[in-house]
């Protein structure tokens, strides 16, 4: 009967007057730094799966890697009351995180597994990613070896698998021949820029980590172009897992980011607190896996 009467009257629940006769609106924001990336992309995907089982909307806010941005949509979303908040990595401004902290909502920050959390954190080491591709770059002699990533004014993530690399190269008195820092957002074609600038900083490079497959993936195409052979002249390696990162030839080398596994953890992050079955902060760091394909 009471469906049969909406229906008929074209009735349109009102959220503003639901959220004030409740404690509770069922909305969660969720803020990325991009839209277009595959890696966020898919991690709300799932954010939004879960969640919308449990009967909750998401609110969706893009940053474009920008802190002032993401305090603007803090506050923004603050007046919806929502009933939680997934974040991309750990670092904001200090408004932020006081407005956060005043509203009692849980938190969850992603992406970010190096760093102490504000409330919650699911994530993964991006320095240990570093790590690992700078073995395995050593593991073939390699001495020569470069990175190309964000502004680390803008890319703290990126900055992380920097000094992982740093660091492991430091074990066997080396140091990366060149850091190339790029403006976010970085579309693919920045990868031939950041290819370009490493040779031409040092023309006998042996190997380049990208800070993303986008940037790597074009990067090896125009190794192709070039005539540059792939690995035997220049070892490239990416990070995501990207779509199209097995297809292409040389196969790309890359560290796979769990996106499905951090999405639906974050969420049910989010639950668990709203449903008391956890209290307290807490902090999910997933382990990374290297996949050795053709390219290095």
């Amino acid at each position: 009967m009471v469906e049969e009467a909406i229906r008929e009257l074209n009735y349109i629940p009102n959220s503003a007057a639901r959220i004030l006769a409740s404690s509770a609106s069922h909305i969660v924001a969720v803020i990325i730094p991009s839209l277009s990336a595959t890696v966020y992309a898919q991690e709300v995907h799932h954010i939004v799966r879960v969640l919308e089982e449990r009967s909750f909307s998401v609110v969706i806010g893009h940053s474009d890697y920008s802190e002032i941005r993401e305090q603007r949509l803090v506050q923004s979303f603050l007046e919806r009351r929502p009933d939680g908040f997934i974040l991309t990595g750990t670092q904001h401004t200090d408004l932020t995180r006081q407005l956060l902290k005043n509203s009692g909502v849980p938190v969850v920050e992603t992406f970010d597994g190096d760093n102490a959390a504000m409330d919650m954190s699911v994530g993964f080491s991006n320095f240990e990613a570093g790590r690992k591709v700078a073995e395995l770059f050593r593991s073939r002699g390699l001495t020569r070896i470069a990175y190309v990533g964000g502004r680390s004014e803008q890319d703290f993530r990126s900055n992380a698998r920097f000094e992982g690399l740093s660091a492991r190269l430091a074990e066997d008195g080396l140091t990366p021949v060149a850091r190339i820092e790029l403006t976010l957002p970085m579309p693919a074609g920045d990868g031939v820029r950041g290819l370009d600038r490493v040779l031409a900083t040092d023309p006998l490079t042996q190997a380049i980590f990208f800070s993303a497959d986008t940037l790597a993936i074009s990067a090896l195409l125009e190794c192709n172009r070039r005539g540059l052979r792939v690995p035997e002249q220049l070892a490239i390696c990416g990070f995501g897992n990207y779509d199209f990162a097995d297809a292409i030839v040389p196969s790309l080398t890359t560290v796979a980011v769990p996106f499905e596994e951090v999405g639906v953890l974050a969420a049910n992050a989010i639950l668990a607190r709203l449903d008391g079955t956890a209290q307290g902060s807490s902090r999910k760091v997933i382990p990374l896996q290297l996949l050795r394909r053709a390219s290095a």
